[in-house]
């Protein structure tokens, strides 16, 4: 079983809905630490959301306090060309959860158990290549 983990951060931006001509859908949301708001150089971790999952960000905006649960997902690509390997890493978000200013949720995040197999068992049907 793949291992899930969680981040906690402030909304940087929710980026536009991306369509792929197999009908894929992906959206990635972008935090950044929250105790990296105040530095000069914060970081500023990107989330992919696929399939149903981007429906998590329909209600999100910049600024809120959000905690993400996600899989860390690696891929290898072979160039045709010229026989190199190129290799990929996401952040699969599987869970997205709202939080309020003090850090309490605004709603109930469901367990692990909750996230479909294909998820977790690394689908790689949405390679965009």
């Amino acid at each position: 079983m793949q291992a899930i983990y969680e981040y906690t951060g402030i909304v940087e931006t929710v980026c536009e809905l991306q369509t792929f001509a197999s009908g894929f859908t992906k959206q990635d949301l972008v935090l950044t630490d929250d105790n990296d708001v105040q530095t000069k150089y914060p970081n500023h971790i990107a989330f992919s959301f696929k399939k149903d999952n981007t429906n998590l960000l329909k209600n999100v905006q910049k600024g809120q306090r959000a905690k993400v649960r996600f899989a860390i997902d690696g891929r290898v690509w072979q160039d045709p060309k010229t026989g190199k390997n190129r290799y990929f890493t996401d952040l699969t978000a599987l869970k997205l959860e709202l939080l309020d200013a003090d850090g309490s949720s605004t709603e109930p995040m469901p367990d692990p158990a909750d996230v479909p197999e294909n998820v977790l068992a690394g689908d790689t049907e949405d390679l965009p290549f």
